[in-house]
């Protein structure tokens, strides 16, 4: 008969909690079934025990079949590719050679889109020349269209500085939702522009227009909302992670991507 005692190092032991005690025999498998099966508290004292451990498990396991479903959802869509409006004048950031092209379709007061933009900056430091990203827009709001236009503005005289206004902005972004355009124009001052030209941009009916006409993009490839990005035709939803980005490039090239160990 196994004991109470035995059952609980090996539990826990076998759910990668504990070690086993030194010297100790380990009961049968079906040994441990049976046990467990008569006495499920076992298990539910362990677990209980142990939440911080579990709730990882679950955060991990989550991960793994959220990139399982991006390398099948990778596999299927470079066969069919949508191709988004690349305008030659579009503020990029990165090298222009880079060879995989990230579009991103963000609103500037969308929390999702803070994680997007922070993973997105991740991902071009990682891997310097192999990526390189434009900006679109589907703003919520008038707030978020006038955050957009500023934003492609100051990419009309310099595409760092625009980039540099992107991270600020949304490293503010619980500011400027409150305090509004303000916090923005802060921003902007900082940024040494020719204000009589961003003036006159800011007022160009380009630049309005190149704002619906990224939104009226976003429903046509139905990405349902923000952040969305398309990567060599493949649609990410929400603020993909770097590996999955990662994972298209393995993917593109022919490769298969590193395995899933988590």
């Amino acid at each position: 008969m196994v004991g109470k005692k035995a059952c609980l190092w090996l539990a826990v032991a076998a759910l990668g909690l504990a070690a086993a005690p030194a010297g100790a025999q380990a009961p049968s498998g079906e040994a441990i079934r049976q046990y467990l099966k008569a006495h499920p508290e076992v298990v539910l004292e362990i677990l209980s025990q142990h939440k911080e451990e579990l709730y990882q498990w679950v955060l991990q396991g989550r991960e793994l079949k959220q990139r399982r479903t991006w390398r099948a959802n990778i596999k299927k869509n470079l066969a069919d590719p949508i191709k988004p409006e690349i305008a030659p004048d579009r503020p990029m950031l990165g090298k222009a050679s880079a060879p995989i092209l990230v579009v991103e379709y963000s609103d500037f007061l969308c929390p999702s889109c803070t994680r997007g933009a922070k993973n997105l900056e991740r991902l071009m430091a990682k891997n310097p020349g192999t990526y390189r990203a434009i900006l679109k827009h589907m703003p919520s709001g008038d707030l978020s269209r006038q955050l957009s236009l500023y934003f492609e503005a100051i990419g009309r005289q310099d595409p760092a500085k625009a980039w540099r206004y992107y991270r600020e902005i949304f490293q503010r972004q619980d500011e400027v939702s409150k305090k509004g355009l303000k916090v923005a124009l802060d921003i902007v001052k900082k940024l040494d522009l020719d204000q009589a030209r961003l003036s006159r941009d800011l007022a160009d009916p380009a630049l309005a227009k190149r704002l619906k006409d990224d939104s009226a993009e976003g429903r046509k490839f139905k990405l349902g909302g923000t952040p969305s990005f398309v990567v060599s035709g493949v649609v990410f939803r929400g603020p993909a992670p770097v590996e999955a980005f990662e994972d298209l490039w393995y993917i593109k090239q022919g490769k298969e991507p590193p395995p899933l160990t988590k």
